[in-house]
């Protein structure tokens, strides 16, 4: 039953974030853009766990879902083989749910998550021009960096809406589910998202340190009810052979 509700309440979200940001002419011409469901569990933790969850924080979630549909669709200019028309019809994708986003925003009380969210995908785009032209060196930067494109904004939204402890998870698991995502090509682990690259040793690195901080997170984690553990198993652990 638990089950059921967390899967409809994911749908539901994802259904209003597609209402949100539809465009007739951008789906005819582009088609329409791909929701992360394992982005939108990440971010709809607290409401999946029984949290009080108002109008305003849903609105705030969907704005947060826009910003992904833009970042996805100008990511997906630098993975694919287009036309130049049809660049400049992704770009004015992004653009447009970006404008959602902002406009989703505008409409709550709450200022410091509309600074601190249009700081963030600042440096969320600097990152992004960073790793295109070469990925950190050491470890710890390229988590850094990863943490930021991936997390980022879900980040903001727990931390500045009274959800902090649900933020261990969306940093550790959203991340690593981009690690596992990259892959083996002439001895070197590449990110078909960026086009950067990194060895396999490093990549093998970060893959166990943040597996094991995601199991340390939700050992941690006696307010999680046990069937959202169970759901950040089945994420996951299909991916990395570990079980959490």
């Amino acid at each position: 039953m638990e089950r059921q509700k967390m899967k409809w309440q994911i749908e539901n979200y994802i259904l209003e974030l597609e209402r949100a940001i539809r465009e007739p002419i951008v789906e005819r011409d582009i088609g329409s853009v791909e929701i992360d469901p394992d982005k939108a569990f990440f971010l709809l933790l607290p409401l999946l766990n029984g949290e009080r969850w108002t109008s305003d924080l849903n609105t705030a979630a969907i704005a947060v879902g826009a910003v992904h549909a833009a970042f996805e669709a100008h990511d997906s200019i630098s993975v694919r083989s287009v036309s130049t028309r049809e660049q400049q019809l992704t770009v004015l994708a992004g653009d447009h749910f970006s404008g959602i986003h902002y406009k989703l925003l505008a409409s709550l009380p709450d200022f410091g998550l509309i600074r601190s969210v249009s700081r963030t995908i600042g440096h969320i785009n600097e990152m992004k021009t960073i790793c295109h032209e070469q990925m950190p060196d050491s470890d710890e930067e390229l988590l850094i960096a990863l943490r930021l494109i991936e997390a980022g904004c879900i980040l903001d939204f727990l931390n500045l809406s009274g959800f902090s402890r649900y933020a261990p998870f969306a940093s550790c698991a959203l991340p690593l589910l981009r690690l596992i995502a990259m892959e083996k090509e002439d001895g070197s682990i590449v990110d078909s998202r960026s086009g950067g690259t990194l060895d396999i040793e490093s990549h093998q690195r970060l893959v166990v340190l943040l597996t094991r901080q995601l199991q340390e997170a939700v050992e941690a984690a006696d307010f999680l009810a046990p069937f959202l553990r169970d759901e950040m198993q089945r994420i996951v652990a299909p991916l990395t052979g570990k079980l959490i």
